[in-house]
């Protein structure tokens, strides 16, 4: 009001506000205990995650991590600060982000991880979200290995089976289906009527997943695991699918791999009545409540998609 002092905070209040970006990067570094797991999720070089965090501890007079060569633990102060600063780290998150959706279209990067043999499905779901939303970008993994999404910095994931990180938001989509097929030509005249029997004949084993050299039967109310052998060995579903068709033996395929080899009659189920449990199919994400709006748009057309799959 005019002719009225303005208000102003104690000198010493200002002195120990601590620097906004310092405390994200704080956040980060104690949520993953990793200094290259934040760096990652921030996009910072780690040099920087390191300086800042620095400048922090020496704003606030104090140490908040215990730093080694092979980890990373908060202090008591670091456990205090955190329990404090994260709530109203989310709460501007919050802020930002209802305004971001206000923005409208989505943009930014989506990083997402899935396993090699839904690289055609998923690489194609993903290309549709960047033809509709020209200011988004993707970083799409495809590979067998088990992620750590918050360490490596992923906003998402496509798994398929039990999840042990309860800390993950997962989204059904599905469930897959783990079956053998071969083309008819190559069954004509074979018998096959138990897994044991499948010693017996040309196997086309996909090596690109970490039990590929083990196939599952269900045998009763058990699930066994068959060592197994090919003459030919490949690390691409495609491959593995094209060999079986072409007579060269039994393969292992997920879905959605050989529905339209079925349809067609090129490929038939084996062994069907063995084939193990489908297993539920799960987008997986770190949390719920900052989605940032290109990654909500990823979330929704896959699992609109992948539901029409599995």
């Amino acid at each position: 009001m005019p002719g009225q002092p303005s208000r102003k905070l104690p000198s010493t209040r200002w002195n120990t506000l601590p620097d906004l970006e310092g405390v994200r990067v704080f956040v980060a570094v104690a949520e993953r205990r990793s200094f290259r797991g934040a760096a990652g999720a921030l996009g910072l070089p780690r040099s920087t995650v390191s300086r800042k965090l620095s400048t922090l501890e020496g704003v606030l007079g104090t140490r908040l991590l215990q730093r080694t060569t092979r980890q990373v633990s908060l202090t008591t102060a670091g456990e205090s600060f955190l329990a404090e600063v994260a709530p109203a780290l989310g709460a501007i998150g919050d802020a930002g982000q209802r305004l971001l959706d206000l923005q409208g279209e989505p943009r930014g990067l989506v990083r997402m991880t899935a396993t090699a043999g839904a690289a055609d499905w998923v690489g194609a779901i993903m290309l549709e979200l960047v033809e509709r939303y020209p200011h988004v970008r993707v970083e799409l993994d495809f590979s067998d290995r088990q992620v750590d999404l918050i360490a490596e910095g992923f906003d998402l994931a496509l798994r398929a089976g039990k999840l042990d990180d309860s800390t993950l938001i997962a989204r059904p989509v599905g469930h897959g289906e783990n079956g053998y097929y071969a083309s008819p030509g190559y069954l004509k005249g074979r018998r096959l009527s138990h897994p044991d029997e499948l010693m017996e004949h040309q196997l086309i084993i996909y090596s690109g997943r970490p039990r590929g050299m083990r196939w599952e039967f269900q045998v009763g109310k058990r699930l066994v695991e068959l060592p197994v052998r090919g003459r030919i060995v490949v690390g691409s579903l495609a491959v593995a699918q094209m060999a079986a068709e072409r007579g060269h033996g039994i393969t292992w395929l997920p879905t959605p791999f050989g529905a339209k080899e079925l349809r067609e009659g090129t490929l038939v189920p084996v062994l069907q009545k063995y084939w193990p449990p489908p297993v539920p199919v799960q987008l997986l994400y770190p949390s719920g409540r900052y989605l940032a709006p290109q990654v909500r748009a990823a979330i929704e057309l896959l699992a609109a998609r992948l539901k029409g799959l599995l």
